[in-house]
């Protein structure tokens, strides 16, 4: 353990005792500290360069030299480098080469999907069915790049002003490569049997994870819905499926066809 450095009250492990307004990497200044993971801690900063809040996800003190954390900061690079879909967040710059390994990310300002169910509880069928209408074509755009997200879940997902944006790259895997033997990829509950039986990625497990979100989020899933939690679904199918559960909220036009 690192000397005269706080520690994280879940792991018992270091965190950075950064105080409001000290400098941060990346030519930021810390404004709060939004969660701990494993390997990284995410900030709320302000950039200089852009005059706006900004997301600054860092190794944690005791990670920096670890090829691990780098590899995790790296997984959210490649998804999110380029990105134009207004349901993933944009990156703004990638610090992994340096002192303190980290990377800068657009602040999506708003409640978890977590959050919003705690404080008003479940959304009606309809209402979830939008919301998964709107978070599918983003995770489409991810399977197009050929990467899957592997951790969706209601944490993952902010609601900015109502609409929502799926966050935390940093399980995303290459669709076909393996996952680490014995250790599945992504949280439990989330994550489809096969993530949980560690087979090779897939697009398959963030469609079903999505399924379990929304299940999650309004206590069922529709009839036409719930092909998500079993074997092979596919997106386009479930993108059909979304709008039409969605009734008068889906999120574009009745004449456009998926």
């Amino acid at each position: 353990m690192l000397v005269d450095t706080p520690t994280d009250d879940v792991d018992g492990l270091a965190v950075w005792d950064w105080a409001e307004g000290c400098e941060l990497p990346g030519g930021t200044f810390a404004v709060e500290r939004l969660g701990v993971g494993h390997r990284c801690e995410s900030w709320l900063v302000w950039s200089v360069q852009l005059w706006a809040p900004a997301v600054l996800k860092a190794a944690r003190p005791h990670q920096i030299h670890h090829p691990r954390a780098v590899k995790s900061l790296r997984r959210e690079t490649t998804a999110l480098a380029g990105n134009l879909h207004p349901g993933l967040p944009r990156l703004l710059a990638d610090g992994t080469d340096e002192p303190i390994p980290h990377i800068l990310v657009e602040y999506v300002d708003g409640p978890t999907l977590a959050d919003e169910l705690e404080d008003n509880g479940l959304l009606s069928i309809s209402e979830a069915a939008n919301l998964g209408a709107q978070l599918l074509p983003a995770l489409m755009d991810l399977h197009r790049r050929e990467l899957a997200h592997l951790d969706v879940k209601p944490d993952n997902v902010v609601l900015r002003d109502g609409r929502p944006v799926l966050i935390d790259f940093g399980s995303a895997r290459r669709i076909g490569t393996e996952q680490p033997a014995g250790h599945p990829v992504g949280t439990e509950g989330y994550a489809s049997p096969a993530q949980e039986a560690c087979e090779p990625v897939s697009a398959e497990m963030d469609l079903y994870s999505l399924g379990r979100t929304l299940a999650e989020a309004s206590g069922e899933l529709p009839d036409n819905v719930r092909f998500l939690l079993a074997p092979h679904p596919t997106a386009q199918r479930a993108l059909t499926a979304l709008a039409e559960a969605a009734g008068e909220l889906r999120p574009w036009p009745s004449w456009l066809r998926a």
